[in-house]
C-alpha cells in the first residue's frame, strides 16, 4: 500500500488516472517480474495484469487473463461515468506527464521495443499494450461490454485474439483471499472455524437465503472509494452498506426464514443497524462456496464483475447497488437482460448541504433499495437468471481455459 501511494504521488496532478493507465509501476518492477520468472523458468505465463512485459522481454509464451466484461470495459465504464474524460482526453492527460513519459521510454528501451504507446497514442484501444496474443475473458460474448469497430480493427490487424471462456470457479474449499482492508480493522469474527460453521448453518438448514455483500472495495479503507470515501456521490461507502443491510432486513417477509449479510471486516460495521435474529453475519465469506452450496433466492451486490459472474453461474438473480467504474454499466447491463434491478448511487449534493439533507438522501436510497429487493423476489427474475447461468456454462469454464492454455504452451 506504500509503495503504490508513492507511485501515484509521482504522478502529481495525474493521479486520477494513473493506476489504470501510467507505466511508472510497469516499468520499476519489470526487472523484479524478469528475475522471478528466470528464477523459476516456466513454459507459458498467465498474467493478470503486467506480467507480459517480463514473458516477451524473456520471450515465454503468455495469455491474458481478463476478469472484467471484456476489451471493451474501459470505454463502457467512462462512458457511464459523469464527467469522466474521453479516451482521447484521458490520453492527453497522460502525454502531459513528464514522469510517467520518462517511464515510457525507459520501458520501451529496456524491452528493445520502440513501437509500444503505453497509453499515449491518439486513435489505439486503452492498454492495448497489456494484451497478448490471446486473452482469456471471464465471462461471455452476450454478457461482454461492446467493443467499438476501431477497435476491433485494430485487434484483428495485430493479431490479439481474445477468448471467452465463463467465469473460472475452484473447487469447494479452496483458500481464496478476503478483503481489503490495509489497517485500523478486526476480522475476529472471519477466521476459518467461525466461517465454516457459519457456511455449515447457512447450507445445511434447507431456507431460502439473501446473501448481502458489497465487495471488497468499497469495504475497504481505500481513500477514494472505500468505506469513508463518496466516489463522487452523496453517501460513503459505510451508508451505502448500510442501507443496503438496513433494506434487507426491511424487506425480510419476503423470505421465510434467513437473511445473510456480509460486510466486509470494518469497525462497528453494523452500528445502527437492527440485525435480525434469522441472519448471519461475518467480515468474509467464502462467497462462491456459499452461492454454490445455499443457491440463494436473491444476492444484493455491488455489480463487481466477478460477483455478478459467480451469481450468474448458479442462477441467482441480483439487486446491484454500484459503487464506481464499470459496476455502473455491470448494474445497467444486469437490468437490460432481466435477470435483476439496480439502485444508483445518488448524486453528489451541493457545497453546504444540511445534515438533515443528507440524512434524507440515506433514507430514500435505502428505501429505494428495499423496493428492488421486494421486486426481484415477487418477480421472474429467478427465471431469466438461470438462462443466464445455461449460457455460462457453455462457455466452458475452467476446461476451456486449460485447452487454451494447452495450446499457446504448445503442450
Amino acid at each position: 500500500m506504500l509503495h503504490r501511494k508513492a507511485t501515484l504521488t509521482e504522478y502529481g496532478a495525474a493521479a486520477p488516472w494513473a493506476l489504470n493507465f501510467g507505466s511508472i509501476a510497469a516499468q520499476r518492477l519489470l526487472p523484479a517480474y524478469v528475475r522471478w520468472l528466470q528464477s523459476r523458468g516456466p513454459d507459458l505465463v498467465v498474467y493478470c495484469p503486467v506480467a507480459h512485459f517480463a514473458s516477451v522481454k524473456l520471450a515465454i509464451p503468455d495469455v491474458s487473463l481478463l476478469t472484467a466484461a471484456g476489451p471493451g470495459f474501459f470505454d463502457a465504464a467512462i462512458a457511464s461515468t459523469p464527467g469522466a474524460p474521453s479516451s482521447d482526453a484521458l490520453i492527453a492527460a497522460i502525454k502531459g506527464s513528464e514522469p510517467n513519459l520518462k517511464a515510457v521510454e525507459a520501458l520501451k528501451a529496456e524491452m528493445g521495443l520502440p513501437e509500444l504507446t503505453l497509453n499515449t497514442e491518439t486513435g489505439l484501444p486503452l492498454i492495448c499494450d497489456y494484451y497478448a496474443a490471446t486473452n482469456l475473458v471471464t465471462t461471455t460474448p452476450e454478457l461482454a461490454d461492446p467493443v467499438s469497430k476501431r477497435d476491433e480493427e485494430y485487434y484483428s490487424k495485430v493479431g490479439k485474439k481474445f477468448v471467452y471462456v465463463g467465469p473460472l470457479l475452484d473447487v469447494a474449499g479452496a483458500k481464496r483471499a478476503g478483503g481489503m482492508l490495509h489497517a485500523g480493522g478486526s476480522e475476529a469474527d472471519s477466521s476459518p472455524p467461525a466461517t465454516e460453521a457459519l457456511m455449515a448453518r447457512a447450507t445445511t438448514a434447507a431456507r431460502m437465503i439473501v446473501y448481502v455483500s458489497l465487495g471488497t472495495v468499497v469495504t475497504s479503507d481505500d481513500e477514494s472509494h472505500g468505506w469513508t470515501a463518496t466516489s463522487g456521490s452523496a453517501i460513503t461507502g459505510r451508508q451505502l452498506c448500510q442501507a443496503s443491510c438496513s433494506a434487507a432486513r426491511e424487506a425480510r417477509r419476503w423470505v421465510p426464514t434467513a437473511l445473510k449479510m456480509a460486510p466486509r471486516p470494518q469497525p462497528a460495521a453494523f452500528e445502527g443497524i437492527d440485525v435480525p435474529s434469522n441472519s448471519l453475519s461475518a467480515s468474509s465469506w467464502p462467497q462462491v462456496d456459499l452461492l454454490r452450496k445455499a443457491r440463494p433466492v436473491l444476492f444484493v451486490t455491488n455489480g463487481g464483475q466477478n460477483s455478478l459472474m459467480e451469481s450468474a453461474a448458479v442462477g441467482t438473480p441480483v439487486v446491484v447497488c454500484p459503487g464506481f467504474g464499470d459496476q455502473v454499466t455491470n448494474a445497467a447491463k444486469v437490468v437490460a437482460q432481466g435477470w435483476g434491478v439496480a439502485v444508483d448511487r445518488p448524486a453528489a449534493l451541493a457545497d453546504g448541504a444540511e445534515a438533515e439533507e443528507e440524512a434524507a438522501v440515506v433514507s430514500s436510497y435505502q428505501a429505494a433499495v428495499r423496493r428492488a429487493v421486494e421486486e426481484v423476489l415477487g418477480g421472474e427474475y429467478a427465471s431469466k437468471a438461470k438462462a443466464v447461468a445455461a449460457g455460462l456454462e457453455r462457455a466452458g469454464g475452467v476446461e476451456a481455459a486449460v485447452r487454451v492454455l494447452l495450446e499457446v504452451a504448445n503442450v
